[in-house]
């Protein structure tokens, strides 16, 4: 074995390995030159692991010198003589998943499960962000500062919505990750938020009626009023999703026409029942049960045939549907002078019309589905006007009294 220096490395005869007997040169440093003279450092052991010869190469002569290249297999050996198997470690990440691997993975066994909605903004968040910054970097290298310095960016461009939602994404897929065992920590867990003002457009009493009106004058000319019309006093009535109302089915109603009327939605139907996997049960008021007695009888009276006869209203929960509604809620919304309110904001005023009616915030969450009460307690204000309109009572009797 020859004493490996830099001039004998670069003169060696081709096709050979050379080890290396310089004194205290760690076991397994070589020298290995090709048929075609590539010359390269190389290093040779046992893995204990797994009793397996591997080899492993170093550098090439040309970028590393002989010191530097007998001291990495120093290191490698101390690696291998702890119980390590460095080549194998080297295989191993490189053939570990990318973040667009994961997401890919996640998009055909994780996504489908998320409610359509939801689909589409994960799909969009990841596109747009995550995949740019993430994409070709391995899953186990993220760290929490990568996380923090996207969410940063995000926020600094004025999308601290976004920034949120983007955070949210990646902590949703590292979650899976850690599931599917290929990483033990989330690199989302415990980043600060940006702070967003909950945005809180509830209906009045008095915007209730002139929307209940003009939905009343509308449904006069039949068509597609009647059923837009319908969906809107149900969600008054209900405070249920829109996603939820037009998936209505008729085998989801129990006991119309009895006192107990109620509407039973699977958790597949619902966004805390894929959560959670808990049904939803909603007693219907009366108004609620009169427009699908209504419905019922008008279509059982029709003798029309559907091939999807059991969901409530025509076109159900597809973009058809959803985009009829939407148009036909604009035209009721001006037509009752209602301004900066969305379809959702109707599931907020029923909330806040219960709540100030004096229910309890455990009860109003039961109504509207919320498995976290945390959720609901974006309402908890309005639980005063009860209380302030009992205080005002007894403030007016003291008064009286002392006025004697």
């Amino acid at each position: 074995m020859p004493l490996l220096t830099n001039k004998f490395a670069r003169t060696a005869a081709p096709d050979r390995i050379y080890f290396d007997s310089t004194a205290g040169a760690p076991r397994g440093f070589a020298l290995r030159v090709s048929k075609r003279g590539a010359r390269s450092w190389i290093f040779g052991y046992r893995s204990k692991v797994t009793g397996q010869q591997r080899r492993m190469v170093i550098g090439d002569v040309g970028a590393w010198p002989v010191s530097e290249a007998r001291k990495r297999a120093a290191e490698l050996r101390r690696q291998v003589d702890l119980g390590g198997d460095p080549q194998g470690e080297r295989a191993e990440q490189r053939a570990a998943p990318t973040v667009t691997e994961l997401w890919d993975r996640f998009v055909v066994e994780a996504l489908p499960s998320r409610a359509e909605r939801t689909q589409g903004e994960y799909a969009s968040l990841a596109r747009d962000y995550m995949l740019p910054a993430f994409g070709r970097l391995k899953v186990a290298a993220i760290t929490r500062a990568d996380v923090e310095k996207l969410h940063r960016e995000i926020t600094r461009a004025g999308k601290a919505r976004r920034a949120n939602a983007t955070r949210s994404l990646v902590s949703v897929v590292f979650a899976q990750a850690i599931e599917w065992g290929l990483r033990d920590d989330n690199p989302a867990a415990h980043i600060k938020p940006n702070v967003e003002h909950q945005r809180e457009r509830f209906l009045s009493v008095d915007e209730v009626g002139r929307l209940m009106s003009e939905i009343e004058h509308r449904q006069q000319r039949g068509g597609h009023w009647v059923d837009s019309g319908d969906k809107i006093k149900l969600a008054v009535f209900t405070g249920a999703r829109r996603g939820e109302l037009l998936a209505m089915t008729w085998s989801q109603i129990i006991d119309l026409d009895s006192a107990a009327a109620t509407w039973v939605l699977p958790s597949q139907s619902t966004k805390e029942g894929k959560r959670t996997g808990k049904i939803k049960r909603l007693p219907l008021s009366p108004g609620a049960v009169e427009i699908l007695q209504r419905r019922r009888d008008e279509y059982q009276a029709s003798g029309i045939v559907r091939l999807r006869d059991d969901i409530v209203f025509r076109r159900g929960n597809s973009k058809a549907g959803q985009n009829e509604l939407e148009a036909d809620w604009r035209v009721f919304r001006a037509a009752a002078a209602i301004e900066n309110c969305r379809f959702h904001d109707l599931r907020h005023s029923f909330a806040s019309l219960a709540v100030a009616e004096g229910l309890s915030l455990h009860i109003v969450a039961k109504l509207l589905g919320h498995s976290r009460t945390a959720t609901t307690e974006r309402y908890a204000h309005l639980a005063d006007q009860p209380l302030r309109a009992a205080t005002e009572l007894v403030d007016r009797k003291v008064r009286r009294r002392g006025a004697r």
